[in-house]
């Protein structure tokens, strides 16, 4: 294991989290905890974290949990929660997410998404699995959301980590400027980096955003993170960006670079459908079947024409 870059640390640092999961078994080798990081710069279509993009605290209601009982229109300081033929309605943009109608609800049908934490603090929930780490030769996973957006917060988080000796690995979508991209790789041990399109234009109509920074990105990762192992994820969503020609133009690019371990492609599945609704927001892909992983193994054979190894999801 490389030693850790110097410097000092600010436990004090703070950021916003939505979920911390502990004993995980993908994202890395080995038992993992994953710290889920609030805030991405991008919209993808088929995004399974809708809860994630916003930095902000926000309110999830879970509609099947709501008996109607009306104790949190009562909690409500600023009349956001209304009753009407369709049960109980959230305004949006009145909602604070002070959390008073979570405190109310008695069966659990809302709770606020997000809550500022510091570095210590989260560095303290990572220790209790300490020994687990060591026997599996797991470690810790920033995820999100896009840790990036937090980059200050995520490089003493990440630095905090790699000083106790822990194994450190975070998955970005590479959409942030370069000064944050170097101030958390000297703290990593394997980055995941994700690519969702080759053509800078249908990347931004599926994301919001263009992919030329990303690309650019990852050139300069693939040639300074000689320390650890790179990754490459592609999500695979069938008629947006699931086409062989697509991947094959991903693994053009990718095939010319130093220090690519793999490339993982990521079946696309409906786990994060649900959420929407809970965010009062409306699913674009509702009715989308999942994707079989057996229906994908002919992609390996695409990438062994280019000399890369395809695995399909983490198999």
């Amino acid at each position: 294991m490389t030693q850790p870059a110097g410097g000092t640390i600010n436990r004090s640092l703070t950021g916003t989290v939505f979920d911390v999961k502990r004993f995980a078994t993908g994202d890395g080798p080995g038992i993992r905890t994953l710290v889920f990081l609030k805030g991405c710069p991008l919209r993808c279509l088929w995004c399974a974290n809708p809860e994630s993009q916003s930095q902000t605290p926000e309110l999830m209601f879970h509609r099947s949990r709501c008996v109607g009982c009306g104790r949190c229109i009562e909690a409500c300081p600023v009349g956001a929660i209304e009753a009407d033929a369709a049960g109980l309605t959230t305004d949006r943009r009145a909602c604070t997410a002070c959390g008073r109608c979570v405190s109310a609800c008695l069966y659990e049908a809302r709770e606020v998404i997000g809550q500022t934490v510091s570095v210590g603090e989260i560095l303290r929930q990572i220790r209790r699995d300490r020994r687990f780490y060591d026997r599996s030769g797991g470690g810790v996973t920033l995820t999100g959301g896009e840790p990036l957006q937090q980059c200050a917060f995520s490089a003493d988080l990440l630095k905090a980590c790699r000083a106790e000796g822990i194994h450190t690995a975070m998955e970005t979508c590479g959409f942030a400027p370069a000064s944050c991209i170097d101030a958390v790789l000297p703290h990593l041990n394997l980055l995941y980096y994700d690519l969702k399109h080759i053509d800078p234009d249908a990347h931004k109509r599926l994301t919001g955003q263009s992919n030329e920074s990303i690309l650019a990105n990852l050139e300069r990762v693939a040639r300074s993170f000689v320390q650890g192992t790179i990754v490459i994820r592609v999500p695979w969503v069938p008629e947006y960006n699931g086409y062989e020609d697509v991947l094959e133009g991903i693994l053009d690019f990718v095939s010319v670079l130093p220090n690519i371990d793999h490339v993982e492609i990521m079946p696309y599945h409906r786990l994060g459908a649900g959420k929407y609704d809970g965010l009062g927001r409306r699913y674009l892909l509702d009715g989308r079947p999942p994707v079989q992983k057996p229906a994908l193994a002919h992609l390996i054979e695409i990438g062994q024409v280019r000399g890369i190894r395809v695995h399909i999801d983490s198999e």
